[in-house]
């Protein structure tokens, strides 16, 4: 019965009935990441750890062998698609990452040795580091953030977003099927749209 009602909302896009449950998990990501995911704003709060209180860990981003990153010819911004890289092209990547990042952070560790205030010390930093944040967001919010940050082939209205961003959806995806998995199965059904 309460199967069939939650399936009866989503397909009708009743969606104010999903805005009262509440979901907390904590998300340690790169900051690249916590710029798309502050973009969703509606249905979701966030408390991110503040580099303005405490020394930032040397954490920073590697892509997976298997993250696409090289542009192909007729490469369009508006629908970027990525080619694997080879052996060298990727390992050339990772060097040069790790290197930047090294070199960044001996530049923030001289400045917080100075006894610099530390919000202006991270500025020497990219968003290859990591933060963590605890997020909380209602289902209908989560269901939107899944609609545009997942890549679904029965997806109503497909999305191409950035790899990593993805990642983390798809992570935040298992925990919500898990939460609520009568809401789960009805987005899924009904083509993984938000009402």
């Amino acid at each position: 019965k309460v199967a069939g009602l939650i399936d009866y909302l989503m397909k009708s896009r009743h969606g104010s009935p999903f805005e009262h449950g509440s979901l907390t998990v904590r998300v340690h990501a790169p900051i690249k990441v916590w710029r798309e995911w502050h973009r969703h704003r509606v249905g979701f709060s966030f408390n991110e750890e503040s580099g303005r209180y405490k020394d930032l860990e040397p954490v920073f981003y590697i892509p997976s062998r298997d993250r696409p990153m090289i542009r192909p010819e007729g490469f369009k911004s508006s629908r970027p698609a990525f080619d694997t890289a080879t052996e060298e092209e990727y390992s050339h990547i990772c060097m040069s990452l790790e290197a930047g990042y090294r070199a960044a952070y001996e530049q923030y560790e001289r400045i917080l040795r100075c006894q610099c205030d530390r919000g202006l010390a991270r500025d020497v930093l990219g968003v290859g580091i990591y933060s963590a944040c605890y997020v909380t967001c209602n289902p209908r919010s989560a269901m939107h953030f899944l609609e545009l940050r997942t890549d679904h082939p029965e997806a109503k209205r497909p999305s191409k977003p950035l790899y990593e961003i993805r990642v983390a959806a798809e992570k935040l995806e298992l925990i919500f099927a898990a939460r609520w998995p009568l809401t789960y199965r009805a987005w899924v059904e009904n083509g993984r749209a938000a009402p």
